[in-house]
């Protein structure tokens, strides 16, 4: 029997089928509001590793969590229960019909980032912050879960192009709506955009597999919209100073020629040179100017949702001949300094203690990974 979140259910719990027509004021009165949420809610807390500018955000409720892809002897034998199919899902914000069933945005119920009530004033970069006692920076925002279908089994490597097209979209759109809101909610970013100021942070990421932190087995994505610079923008926007350029125009202009994987016309699917574990990819937009999902062409958005979908059936496919089973995480680094680029990052090795101290040991190199992903790739379009 197909496990599948109806319609009639979703219904009941829509704050809004369309994100757009809530006035952003309402969201965070809704989310602010929410009693489930503030059981859960974060410390509120960032602090800073100053060895490597590692960022540690606090939440201890978060070990309440259901883990549903962890597996026991007996839930190999009994199929688990779904809480999103069983229709326990937190209020939604925007809903789109898709051909097969729906995607859909709602509040996640263990967030690691909540409204504070008094705003604080301070750096929006946070290696600027002055922090001489060590209490740490408030960190404060909401967070966010696009769920890329209504139906289970349903997820980027194995649902029809156009309805992956559809939640890459809406992805899309909730990033302008959040970064581009009005209100003095979140500090303003270090960064504008086409001569219009950007307020917060949106860090979208996608865990799936148990190895690879997924709680839940229906597909889903991360969206974090905070006053918090992750570390990996922070190296972006320095790499922009050091070099002059962006990461991804880097990546275009030196990445060696074999590595390549698959050039989509707009988008480019590569091996870094730098490949920590096999399989590793970045996904890199041509037009480096662009920093933000919204900002893509139509043509644009259709390539890369065409290149997430390769490139995950590929990761699938190919851990599953490693006989591992398949888990990777998906990266989308946005925000300022970088041209837009994804991460795919496998989980086709462990880390240990030489990784921990910034010594990575791969067991491939990056010209045969390239050349598996090419040939499983073209594989799949057979």
């Amino acid at each position: 029997m197909t496990q599948e979140f109806k319609i009639e259910d979703a219904q009941k719990m829509m704050l809004s089928l369309d994100i757009r027509k809530l006035d952003f004021a309402q969201i965070i009165e809704n989310i602010n509001n929410d009693e489930i949420l503030r059981q859960f809610s974060p410390d509120g807390i960032c602090q800073i590793d100053p060895r490597n500018g590692n960022l540690v955000i606090y939440n201890s409720s978060r070990a309440k969590r259901i883990h549903t892809t962890i597996e026991t002897s007996n839930s190999l034998k009994t199929p688990k229960a779904c809480p999103i199919c069983e229709g326990k899902s937190s209020e939604i914000f925007d809903l789109v019909e898709q051909s097969e069933g729906f995607t859909f945005i709602n509040k996640n119920i263990y967030p690691i980032f909540h409204p504070i009530d008094e705003l604080p004033n301070e750096e929006a970069d946070y290696f600027l912050h002055q922090d001489l006692a060590h209490k740490g920076r408030a960190s404060y925002g909401f967070h966010l879960l696009q769920w890329t279908s209504s139906i289970h089994h349903k997820d980027w490597h194995n649902m029809p192009f156009e309805d992956a097209l559809l939640a890459f979209k809406q992805l899309a759109r909730v990033e302008e709506i959040l970064l581009c809101q009005p209100t003095n909610f979140m500090s303003r970013s270090i960064t504008q955009m086409d001569k219009q100021v950007v307020s917060g942070y949106i860090s979208i990421i996608k865990n799936y597999g148990a190895a690879a932190g997924a709680s839940l087995t229906h597909g889903h994505q991360q969206i974090a919209y905070s006053n918090i610079l992750p570390q990996r923008f922070f190296n972006n926007l320095n790499f922009r100073k050091r070099h002059n350029k962006s990461f991804s125009l880097f990546m275009l202009e030196e990445n060696p020629s074999e590595l390549l994987v698959k050039d989509y016309g707009g988008v480019v699917l590569m091996v870094p040179y730098f490949m920590k574990r096999p399989l590793d990819m970045l996904l890199v937009i041509k037009d480096s100017s662009k920093r933000y999902l919204h900002q893509l062409s139509v043509l644009e958005m259709k390539q890369v949702t065409a290149a997430i979908q390769e490139a995950i059936q590929a990761i699938i496919a190919l851990m599953g001949n490693m006989k591992i089973q398949p888990a990777y995480n998906m990266i989308v680094n946005n925000g300022p300094g970088c041209g837009l680029y994804f991460e795919f990052l496998p989980q086709t090795q462990k880390m240990g203690g030489y990784e921990q101290i910034g010594l990575f040991v791969c067991q491939a190199n990056a010209a045969d990974s390239a050349k598996q992903l090419r040939e499983q790739i073209s594989a799949q379009s057979v």
